[in-house]
């Protein structure tokens, strides 16, 4: 008699242990949605200036956020004088150059003139003319030859000095236009603007899993807010990956609001994610992300971000 007791009473207990729900939290959250993400700047930290207030309604075009671009700013300025000396430089440069090459062409056409002279009087017979006279002007000649060859050379390699230098400095100019020109569109960045209308909510700091503020430092890539419409409501929860066969298994899901825990309505796993993503502060396990859909919300006005209790059952 005591044995079958014993007997009964571990086949109460593990059909109890076996009609424990698996308990979820998860919050609702919208298909329609903009992230607003910490942009990427010239340092790892960036200062989040202003946000929009929860409370007030987003329209399509409304200023949500506002990051400091105050470095950006100044970089934006050095950059802009940067270029305006480039510029000025090149100028200079082609004024000089176009000087050195138009003194180059006149000393060809003096040296072409000198040896035309040269060579008349180079052809001048020399019974006509004493032996002195005769030589001085062959050598004249000669020389007013190589004259003019060096005065070709030069203006060649005064016309490519010419080139070079005004490439190079076009370089210059070209690379301070770029940087100018990354710089601006950086600081677009800073100022993020609605893209639908709904309702903006702050995200979660990665590490305290605090709420997010006006003035709070961030890093580049953290998720700030997010824009939602108030349509293609659903609830996201996270599931751990132990978890996972008996949310699949699960023949019946319920979820309750937070706010109204006496009004339990049933939801439908819609979707599981195919793979696990470690969460930063939650161990080194693996979890996937879940979604519920219902037919109706027991709330008449929802609020996207509302947390919810979800249970899943497996009834035998």
């Amino acid at each position: 008699m005591f044995g079958i007791s014993v007997l009964l009473a571990t086949s109460i207990g593990l059909q109890a242990q076996t009609e424990l729900p698996l308990l979820l939290t998860g919050s609702l959250v919208s298909e329609y949605r903009q992230n607003i993400v910490a942009p990427i700047s010239d340092t790892w930290r960036i200062q989040v200036q202003w946000l929009k207030p929860e409370a007030e309604k987003v329209q399509a075009g409304d200023l949500v956020a506002v990051f400091d671009a105050g470095s950006i700013q100044t970089n934006i300025e050095r950059l802009k004088n940067q270029l305006v000396s480039a510029e000025e430089q090149f100028k200079q440069l082609e004024s000089s150059h176009a000087q050195s090459v138009m003194e180059a062409d006149y000393e060809l056409a003096r040296r072409k003139l000198l040896l035309e002279k040269a060579d008349i009087d180079a052809a001048i017979p020399k019974d006509n003319l004493s032996l002195y006279d005769y030589e001085n002007n062959q050598l004249q000649q000669q020389r007013a030859q190589t004259e003019l060859k060096k005065a070709v050379e030069t203006l060649a390699t005064t016309k490519i000095e010419q080139q070079t230098a005004l490439q190079k400095q076009q370089l210059v100019i070209s690379k301070s236009q770029l940087e100018l020109a990354e710089a601006e569109k950086t600081l677009t960045t800073m100022s993020v603007y609605a893209e639908r209308d709904g309702a903006i909510s702050y995200g979660l700091h990665p590490w305290y899993r605090t709420k997010l503020f006006a003035g709070v430092t961030a890093q580049p890539g953290w998720q700030i807010a997010e824009v939602t419409e108030q349509q293609g409501l659903y609830v996201e929860a996270w599931v751990h990956e132990v978890d996972v066969p008996r949310l699949q298994q699960a023949t019946r899901i319920q979820a309750r609001f937070d706010i109204a825990p006496e009004q339990p309505f049933n939801v439908t796993l819609a979707q599981l994610a195919g793979q696990g993503e470690k969460r930063q502060a939650w161990g080194n396990a693996l979890y996937y992300k879940a979604k519920f859909t219902a037919d109706t919300l027991p709330i008449r006005q929802p609020l996207l971000g509302m947390g919810l209790l979800i249970e899943a059952r497996h009834a035998e």
